[in-house]
């Protein structure tokens, strides 16, 4: 029996050995590998499905492999994090590492069977189908739901190819667009390896485009090196452990010992850093809330009491609540981003936060079916803030305007852009990965937040519980960094420009999906009247 079950995994893995070889090639290009296969990963995939005999089925199901193995390569920390933060067995976390490698990045293989039946049903060349994958492809990235948004794109960022600053014409699911087209030449070039000089001219003009990009790259970044102003913001991390937050959120303690530790860091930052400006903590660095209306509270007093001496104004994770005259009508409690003053007064209304975070942050569904609550009560249910909000500080005579990010609301270029039209001047992300351990979630996380002051061109500080916290400017240029797990503080000198334009990704660059529809469009069109052509 065993042995016939050794046979057919055997069998089954020849069978879809090149799917397997472009997982492994696009999850070890993927931050924090270098991005050695970035222009041909996907390329030994795409050609296993262009092949003539090659069904709508057989092609589903290799793309079905690729995304497993690529999953399991790049996401793997899915697991550590089911055990940190669902508090359950290994065994369990394990399985649910498997469930989302199995689903969650079925565009691809949706992507791929759809190129398939486009080329069973115009006939397309198996060029056209190359180039009909890659397009179909960018399109379902850039509209299929999934937890943790990636693409390629971050990878040219995370290594410093040039090509990155064009992120704030297209963006970075428009450099991700490029890197797929890139991955279907390749594969073109493979396809005309039987006639040397047409595969060698390709080759040469596929590098020439991808020296041009990064040379054009680096004209258009240098026109972000120019800065009129500049604050001094210190980032105070305090490793609080996972258990310790959790038990702070639910009331059970640790309020007072967590707010003593960050104002305990923060006054040695201030010793060390003395002409800071400002101070900012992380994602609910302050376990309690902070609403004007609410700082009477012996967790607020205990802040007032020790950032008072300090006299310099505070950025900070913290809990938010309405006023109301019923408790029983509104206990909607929220994760908010609070500017205050070193007695804690509101300096602008809080910001709080609007993507929220499924299963952690709020129930699925029970927004519209508020019974579900009742079955699951363990789930947190947190209010959902009102969208982007720019925070308003005073200082130096002039207004400063906060564009404030919580966790993973950094990875949506949507969101960054309206920041943006609300008028932020500098963005800043808190944020806390500590369910995530030391190993490829950090890295990523933090270059896909880091990504989005690319695209819009601002600079944004980020503050971690545990790291990685840093700074990166209008330009491209990332400060030094804290590192994982440890006890930090950290000054950086934010350059930027008053008054900044706002740029072509912000206003137009996000509509570049219908330019990708078109050439989809003509891709098919062209296809099918050659093939009509060849049969008359």
């Amino acid at each position: 029996m065993m042995k016939r079950w050794f046979q057919f995994f055997k069998h089954k893995a020849y069978d879809f050995r090149w799917a397997i070889l472009s997982g492994i090639l696009v999850g070890t290009s993927y931050i924090p590998f270098p991005p050695w296969a970035l222009i041909f990963c996907y390329t030994p995939l795409w050609l296993y499905v262009t092949e003539e005999n090659r069904s709508v089925k057989d092609s589903f199901w290799a793309g079905w492999v690729t995304q497993f193995v690529l999953s399991l390569i790049g996401f793997h920390w899915i697991a550590y994090t089911a055990h940190e933060f669902g508090q359950i067995p290994w065994s369990v976390s394990i399985l649910a590492l498997l469930l989302f490698c199995a689903f969650m990045h079925l565009y691809i293989p949706v992507a791929i069977a759809i190129g398939a039946w486009l080329r069973l049903k115009f006939s397309l060349s198996a060029t056209q189908s190359l180039f009909t994958i890659a397009l179909l492809h960018s399109l379902l990235e850039r509209a299929w739901p999934v937890i943790f948004d990636w693409h390629l794109g971050y990878t040219l960022f995370w290594v410093k190819i040039p090509i990155y600053h064009l992120a704030d014409l297209v963006g970075f699911l428009g450099l991700s667009t490029i890197i797929l087209l890139f991955n279907a030449w390749m594969g073109a070039i493979w396809l005309k390896q039987s006639y040397v000089k047409k595969s060698l001219t390709q080759l040469s003009l596929l590098t020439l485009t991808f020296a041009a990009l990064v040379g054009i790259g680096y004209w258009h970044g240098q026109q972000w090196n120019r800065f009129d102003r500049e604050i001094r913001a210190t980032v105070v991390q305090a490793n609080i452990g996972n258990l310790e937050k959790v038990y702070a959120e639910q009331g059970r303690g640790y309020q007072e010992a967590i707010t003593n530790k960050f104002i305990e860091l923060t006054r040695d930052a201030a010793q060390k850093f003395p002409q800071t400006d400002i101070f900012i903590w992380p994602e609910t660095a302050f376990p309690d809330y902070l609403d004007q209306h609410l700082l009477g509270r012996k967790h607020t007093q205990l802040l007032a009491e020790g950032l008072s001496p300090l006299g310099k104004p505070l950025i900070t994770g913290a809990y938010s609540k309405d006023p109301q005259s019923d408790e029983k009508l509104d206990k909607s409690t929220y994760n908010a981003l609070f500017l205050v003053d070193a007695n804690t007064n509101n300096l602008d209304k809080p910001y709080r936060k609007t993507e929220l975070l499924a299963f952690g942050e709020y129930l699925p569904l029970s927004e519209r079916f508020p019974f579900l609550l009742s079955l699951l009560p363990f789930v947190s249910n947190f209010g959902r803030g009102d969208g982007p909000h720019a925070m308003a500080w005073q200082h130096g005579g002039e207004t400063i305007h906060w564009g404030g990010q919580i966790c993973y609301e950094g990875l949506y270029p949507a969101f960054t852009r309206g920041l943006s039209k609300k008028g932020a001047e500098i963005l800043v992300n808190v944020t806390n990965d500590s369910w995530f351990g030391q190993t490829f979630e950090p890295q990523q996380h933090l270059y896909m937040t880091l990504a989005r002051a690319i695209e819009v061109r601002r600079p944004l500080v980020r503050s971690t519980n545990t790291g990685i916290s840093t700074a990166v400017l209008a330009n491209g240029d990332v400060l030094h960094k804290s590192p994982l797990h440890k006890e930090w503080s950290g000054q950086f000198v934010v350059k930027y420009l008053k008054d900044a334009p706002t740029t072509f990704y912000v206003t137009w660059g996000h509509y570049d999906w219908i330019l990708i529809l078109l050439a989809l469009a003509a891709v098919v069109i062209t296809g099918a009247l050659h093939a009509r052509s060849r049969r008359s």
